[in-house]
């Protein structure tokens, strides 16, 4: 299904992210640039953030800002120590002491943990690296890992029950449905879906429970029902490399890194709030 979006910000270099503030404030990671951006609703830059390496995913916290540092891969400005980093009152800091290696993505989940993918080497998208998800408490500073043994985790989203997340294996072109039970240890209720158009990246849930995940290889978005089944397939055109998305209220934001632009797409579906705004 072709659809023609706006071009919300556009000479970013390599962009990840994105994820939007209650507030409307739109934070991007540029990767080759080693730079957070924060942006208004409207697409205008209000501030930048140097954090070297490679910003992956985000995640807002109340003002503060969690950043997945790959520690330089993904064409990345340069090397950097691999963790997760909190930008606050204009401050960037490490917010873990844990040995992780690259991670990739992240969100706070229903426990108030931050769930962070580490697929722990780009080799991953071509060899069956098996890497892990790790939740990290903001609080006590403690983190464990929860998933092991997945295929270049990668994307991941919460549904809004809380009970199941959903994990995107990029290696294996799968989304795969954990359930979280009782006391939140997460177990697999095996692959959900599988990408037709190349491998899954960024996740994101809208209020009806649908998937949807790019496809940076194909420049698109799939979307999926709560069951797994396709619904639909957006093509953003060649060369758009689509590696994340979220939802500002009813507008998909999609960050197309292989011209280093933020799209905004009147899809039609409400996002899901996300914790911990929820």
């Amino acid at each position: 299904m072709a659809m023609q979006p706006r071009i919300l910000a556009d000479g970013l270099g390599f962009i990840e992210g994105p994820a939007v503030h209650p507030d409307g404030r739109l934070a991007i990671a540029s990767i080759s640039a080693g730079l957070v951006h924060v942006l208004d609703a409207s697409g205008r830059l209000l501030e930048s953030h140097m954090t070297g390496g490679g910003p992956n995913g985000l995640a807002w916290s109340g003002d503060a800002l969690y950043v997945a540092q790959n520690g330089g891969i993904f064409g990345a400005s340069g090397a950097a120590r691999p963790g997760v980093q909190r930008i606050h009152d204009g401050r960037v800091e490490y917010a873990f002491d844990f040995p992780f290696e690259a991670p990739n993505d992240l969100a706070f989940g229903p426990d108030g943990r931050l769930w962070v993918t580490d697929p722990l080497t780009d080799r991953a998208l071509h060899e069956p690296v098996e890497g892990h998800v790790i939740a990290c408490d903001p609080e006590t500073g403690r983190c464990e890992v929860m998933i092991e043994g997945r295929h270049f985790p990668n994307g991941r989203a919460f549904d809004a029950s809380g009970a199941h997340l959903y994990l995107a294996c990029t290696h294996d072109r799968a989304i795969e449905r954990l359930s979280l039970g009782a006391v939140g240890i997460p177990s697999s209720d095996g692959v959900l879906c599988t990408t037709a158009k190349a491998r899954p990246d960024g996740l994101a849930i809208d209020v009806e429970g649908k998937i949807w995940a790019c496809t940076p290889g194909s420049g698109g978005v799939e979307v999926f029902n709560p069951s797994g089944a396709p619904l639909r397939r957006i093509e953003l055109g060649e060369g758009t490399m689509t590696t994340n998305l979220c939802f500002m209220g009813g507008v998909l934001i999609v960050t197309a890194a292989g011209r280093g632009q933020v799209l905004a797409l009147d899809v039609g579906a409400e996002g899901l709030a996300l914790h911990p705004f929820r």
